[in-house]
């Protein structure tokens, strides 16, 4: 009805983000800025929160839209009710790797693998974890544990880990200190 009647080119009011509808604010341009500068360190945990419909996913879209594929494997995780073993074996499906009846050991070793043939292609892993503020310790840990990892003196994955402000509450914890 309404995009009949005011010649719209699309609908308006959707639920699901639609980067064509991104307004850049100054704080979202400093959002921006922040990603796109911790992607350039190519290493470590880059966090961002904000309250619910600050604009968080749609950071992302945008980021998305723009990721140079000749330089990364992408990994984007929206379902956060995981346990650790469950969040390596859908980061490892994403990735392309055989997950499903694999033991923790053998998830880790393959992405290990998986890591170091990124590396010697000039390529690096990106986790994007949205709505993180619902991971639970032991998937945190497992990030955290992941990160341990190097390849040729190189952290060979990046984790974006985006939620709501509370999130920096549960990373004040001192069990994840290290993270």
């Amino acid at each position: 009805m309404y995009a009949e009647f005011y010649k719209l080119k699309a609908m308006p009011f959707q639920l699901t983000p639609d980067y064509d509808f991104f307004f850049e604010s100054d704080e979202h341009r400093r959002a921006f800025a922040h990603l796109v500068y911790g992607l350039a360190q190519e290493e470590g945990f880059i966090v961002i929160t904000g309250e619910i419909g600050a604009g968080k996913t749609m950071l992302i879209e945008r980021l998305w839209s723009q990721l140079d594929i000749e330089k990364f494997m992408a990994v984007r995780v929206a379902t956060t009710n995981l346990t650790g073993d469950d969040l390596l074996k859908l980061l490892a499906s994403n990735l392309g790797l055989p997950a499903e009846s694999a033991d923790k050991a053998t998830l880790l070793r393959r992405l290990e693998q998986l890591f170091a043939r990124a590396i010697s292609t000039g390529k690096r892993c990106l986790f994007v974890i949205d709505e993180v503020q619902n991971l639970p310790f032991t998937a945190l840990e497992e990030l955290r544990m992941l990160s341990n990892i190097t390849i040729q003196g190189r952290a060979p994955f990046q984790c974006l880990l985006l939620g709501q402000p509370h999130f920096r509450q549960i990373l004040s914890d001192t069990r994840l200190e290290q993270l």
